[in-house]
């Protein structure tokens, strides 16, 4: 079975403790070990044990950060729970079982954390009162959205991350053992999109615009398909050719 050691939950801010100590619960059904609590709310813990039961081992562990910036520190990808979308927020959004693929696809599966796997997994819940805000949101590199009715969307911190764990888990159960893979990481997806930039800039791609929008367009999809060493690799050669052709037929019109 798959080992979740390199995926933690991050909570932001959250403003009941008792939905802490329901998230631990939570987490533990699944298999989950990993809580990341951001922000500068303080968890009454002996509030939240109430409610975390036989998984207050996981609230003793949990890791307290100044932001959602610094729990996000040493990942590979990072996922925002989030049922909004719009301008400022993200192009796209997962449902939970195409995310669930997209972990399971990047963890290890020989019943041991890959060490050479790229990176930890985070997966960010906001807040009970307002979610996430836009500046937590643009940290993540995708979305995931959970359906629910729309007379009353909003679901409780703790539902929400057990129906995330869940299809994780549900999915893990399911997938056959892959050795040998190892997706890229961020640093790796990082140098991928500035290749690509870089040579879409050389043809005149960026004359009229700023390249950053395009780099995050990338980068987020790049996140999401777990790509290989070799397909980083066959991707920024098709861009570096196309650089070449475009490079020669204008040395040609001159």
């Amino acid at each position: 079975m798959i080992d979740f050691s390199n995926i933690r939950i991050v909570l932001e801010n959250p403003k009941s403790s008792k939905n802490v100590g329901s998230v631990c619960r939570a987490m533990k059904n699944m298999g989950f070990k990993r809580l990341y609590v951001a922000g500068s709310t303080e968890v009454d813990m002996q509030m939240a044990g109430v409610t975390a039961i036989h998984a207050s081992d996981l609230l003793d562990s949990a890791v307290f950060c100044a932001s959602v910036e610094e729990a996000l520190e040493g990942t590979a990808v990072s996922a925002a729970i989030s049922r909004r979308r719009g301008k400022k927020r993200k192009y796209f959004s997962l449902l939970p079982e195409e995310f669930a693929d997209l972990v399971v696809k990047r963890s290890a599966t020989d019943g041991e954390a890959d060490e050479q796997a790229g990176g930890d997994i985070a997966i960010v819940f906001g807040n009970e009162v307002s979610g996430l805000n836009d500046h937590d949101l643009a940290l993540c590199n995708t979305a995931v959205r959970i359906p629910s009715s729309d007379e009353f969307p909003s679901l409780n911190l703790s539902h929400a991350v057990q129906v995330i764990t869940y299809e994780i888990f549900r999915r893990a159960q399911k997938d056959e053992k892959r050795r040998g893979y190892r997706p890229i990481n961020r640093e790796e997806i990082d140098s991928l999109t500035a290749g690509i930039a870089a040579n879409l800039r050389d043809i005149g791609f960026f004359k009229q615009v700023d390249d950053s929008d395009m780099r995050t367009f990338f980068r987020d999809i790049f996140a999401r398909a777990a790509l290989s060493a070799g397909e980083a690799n066959r991707l920024a050669k098709i861009f570096t050719k196309i650089r070449g052709l475009a490079s020669r037929r204008e040395t040609k019109l001159r």
